[in-house]
């Protein structure tokens, strides 16, 4: 009978602080845009943004390929809340940068 493989305590945790890095990186990239969307300089909010975009492309990818596809090839991930926190940061970020650069983008249209 084949055992089921089960992440490490220290793997999972060493990925989530991978996720929660460059997730609040992002977000903080995210905030600095904002800043200078409202200090009137859009071009300088769209180029923070794409800085932010990059942040939080890591952080889904390491979701993605360090989490998710460790559990489609038949892994286990015991749940701890470090895991529902980096997720939830990840989730808040990647929102946020998406409701400003509408914002952003819109008014650069104008």
């Amino acid at each position: 009978m084949e055992s089921t493989k089960c992440m490490s305590e220290e793997e999972l945790e060493l990925v989530c602080m991978e996720v929660i890095s460059n997730a609040g990186e992002g977000r903080a990239h995210v905030y600095t845009a904002l800043d200078l969307y409202l200090g009137g300089e859009r071009e300088k909010a769209k180029k923070e943004l794409e800085t932010a975009d990059g942040y939080l492309q890591a952080a889904h990818d390491a979701q993605f390929t360090k989490l998710m596809a460790y559990q489609l090839e038949g892994g286990e991930i015991k749940f701890q809340l470090i895991i529902l926190h980096a997720m939830d940061l990840l989730m808040v970020a990647s929102a946020e940068r998406d409701m400003l650069k509408h914002v952003v983008m819109a008014s650069i249209k104008e």
